[in-house]
């Protein structure tokens, strides 16, 4: 499909190199991109991390799709992307493109800042006078648009993700009943999503699949050991 295979295979590297400079919170992807008249084509070329479900092989995602139907093959760093509703991600996009000027490929780099997120939020109310409350009942009211997570929220944030994710993922099964390596999955996929990073998550987890902390700490450990 892509005329350009050899023009890719540099990005690799950067894609490798970015995954061992960032680590688990962060991942990247290479795309193929050819436009051929009013049709766009592309595939998911190389990943880097976890963060999210690319694989190599996959088609384009909806939110690149609506990117560059949106605003053409123009680059864009460090927006929130709201496309993976259980993440807080901040994406930049590189359009590559050849001397003629011919786009053949983007660089995809997700960075899941929920964590980072959590700790200026809870630094910003620790300095925050208290004549800004009535401020911030008022963003309330008005929808709760820009909410920061703060030190009173943090752990409501936090369970509900939590629950939000048991229940895509264990619906009516409890945690006791699955096989081991489902019980792997699991954990691993919430290790992928940074919950771990909040302190407090493994007590939480633990809690809520009524296993003891110790119990988590062994998956991960299991898990880590996979990687």
């Amino acid at each position: 499909m892509n005329n350009h295979p050899l023009q890719l295979e540099p990005y690799k590297g950067v894609l490798r190199m970015l995954g061992g400079q960032f680590g688990d919170s962060c991942q990247s992807v290479l795309y193929s991109l050819e436009q051929d008249q009013d049709k766009l084509e592309g595939a998911v070329v190389s990943v880097s991390g976890t963060t999210t479900n690319a694989n190599i092989g996959d088609p384009l995602p909806a939110f690149l799709e609506t990117h560059i139907r949106e605003k053409g093959m123009a680059s864009q760093y460090g927006f929130i992307n709201k496309a993976f509703p259980s993440l807080v991600l901040r994406t930049s996009l590189e359009f590559l493109r050849d001397e003629a000027g011919e786009v053949f490929g983007c660089i995809c780099i997700h960075h899941n800042i929920v964590h980072i997120k959590m700790i200026t939020s809870f630094l910003d109310e620790l300095t925050r006078p208290n004549n800004l409350e009535d401020e911030d009942e008022e963003s309330s009211a008005a929808g709760g648009e820009g909410r920061q997570y703060t030190a009173s929220n943090i752990q409501g944030f936090l369970d509900n993700i939590i629950s939000e994710f048991l229940e895509e993922h264990l619906e009516a099964n409890n945690f006791a009943a699955l096989d081991k390596n489902d019980k792997l999955d699991l954990i691993k996929e919430l290790d992928r999503r940074g919950v771990f990073l909040v302190k407090g998550a493994v007590n939480l987890i633990a809690k809520r699949i009524n296993v003891s902390k110790f119990s988590i700490y062994n998956y991960l450990d299991e898990i880590r050991e996979q990687s």
